[in-house]
C-alpha cells in the first residue's frame, strides 16, 4: 500500500496544485487586512509546554494571535483574540488521511470536534484556514479566511492575499499574518524551541513539562524561524533562566510580573475537550 502512494503522490500532486490555484480569488479578500495593525504589538501565542506555568489570563489586552488548540485554554478569554490560524492542509474535513510512517490510512478525524467548537465558540474572531480545507463544513462562515502558497514554498512571502508561502508551521504562519497585518513587534509566548534550554512538551499535555538537555536538533528550525521573522521585531518570552540564542528575549517573571505556579491541563481546560484530544493521541492524530 505504501508503495503504492509513493507511486501515486508524484502524480496526484501537480493536479492538486492546479486544482487550488484555480481558487485564488478566495484569497483576494485578505487584502482588506492588509496593514490593519500599523505600527501596533501583537501577542503571539503558540502551545507550548511552558504557558503551565503562568496564568496568562492577567496578560494585557494587547492583541492576540493563536494556533492550534489555544482556544480550549479558558485562560484566553481573558485575552484580546483576534485571530486564530490553523496550519496543516486538509486538517478539518470528518475524515482525515494519518500521515505517520506505522499508520498511513484514512481514519474519521479524532480532533475535528474540538475544531468544531472552536469555530463555533469564537464566531468574532478571524480564523486563517489553509485554502485545502475550503470543502469542510467548518469553513462556511463570514469570520474564516483562507491562504496557499499556490506552490511558491520556498520565498517565505507574506502575502496573504496572493502567494502564502511562509507556512511550513504554525509560528511561521503566525508571524507571516503578523507582517501582512502591519505588526511592527511581536511578542512570543509559548515558542519554547527558540529557547536554550527548550522546554518540552505541550500545555494540553498532560505530562509535565520538561527541560531538552541538547538542541542541537533544534538548529534548522530556529533559523527557519528567524528567516520567518525578517522584518518584525520579535522578543521571545521564556521562564526565568531561559535564554534565546536568535532573538531578544525575556522572562515571564520579569516582562510581565507573573509568579511562576505550575498548573495542570484539567485546571484550564475542559474535561471532554482532555479527552477529546486522548482519544486522539491514541489514534495517533495528535501528541499530548
Amino acid at each position: 500500500m505504501n508503495s503504492l502512494k509513493d507511486f501515486l503522490m508524484p502524480l496526484v500532486r501537480p493536479i492538486l496544485l492546479i486544482f487550488w490555484r484555480l481558487h485564488r480569488p478566495l484569497v483576494a479578500k485578505n487584502s482588506q487586512l492588509k496593514n490593519s495593525h500599523i505600527g501596533e504589538t501583537c501577542f503571539i501565542f503558540a502551545n507550548g509546554a511552558s504557558l503551565k506555568y503562568y496564568d496568562i489570563s492577567k496578560l494585557p489586552k494587547n492583541p492576540g494571535i493563536v494556533c492550534g488548540y489555544s482556544l480550549i485554554d479558558k485562560r484566553t478569554d481573558s485575552l484580546n483574540i483576534k485571530y486564530y490560524v490553523t496550519t496543516d492542509s486538509y486538517c478539518l474535513y470528518s475524515y482525515v488521511y494519518n500521515t505517520y510512517p506505522h499508520v498511513r490510512k484514512f481514519q474519521r478525524s479524532k480532533v475535528r470536534p474540538l475544531f468544531s467548537y472552536i469555530f463555533k465558540k469564537n464566531k468574532h474572531i478571524t480564523t486563517f484556514v489553509n485554502i485545502t480545507s475550503f470543502y469542510s463544513t467548518l469553513c462556511r462562515r463570514e469570520n474564516v479566511s483562507y491562504y496557499h502558497h499556490f506552490g511558491d514554498k520556498n520565498s517565505f512571502n507574506h502575502d496573504l492575499a496572493g502567494s502564502f508561502s511562509n507556512c511550513r508551521g504554525a509560528l511561521d504562519t503566525m508571524l507571516g499574518i503578523a507582517k501582512y497585518l502591519g505588526f511592527s513587534r511581536a511578542v512570543l509566548m509559548g515558542c519554547d524551541y527558540l529557547g536554550t534550554p527548550p522546554v518540552m512538551g505541550h500545555m494540553y499535555a498532560d505530562s509535565e513539562p520538561f527541560f531538552e538537555p541538547y538542541d542541537n536538533h533544534l538548529g534548522e528550525y530556529r533559523e527557519r524561524i528567524k528567516l520567518a521573522a525578517k522584518g518584525i521585531d520579535v522578543t521571545v518570552i521564556l521562564p526565568e533562566g531561559v535564554t534565546s540564542p536568535d532573538f531578544e528575549f525575556d522572562s515571564y517573571e520579569n516582562y510581565f510580573k507573573l509568579k511562576k505556579e505550575y498548573r495542570e491541563n484539567k485546571d484550564f481546560i475542559d474535561d471532554r475537550h482532555l479527552e477529546m484530544l486522548r482519544d486522539a493521541a491514541r489514534s495517533i492524530q495528535t501528541q499530548m
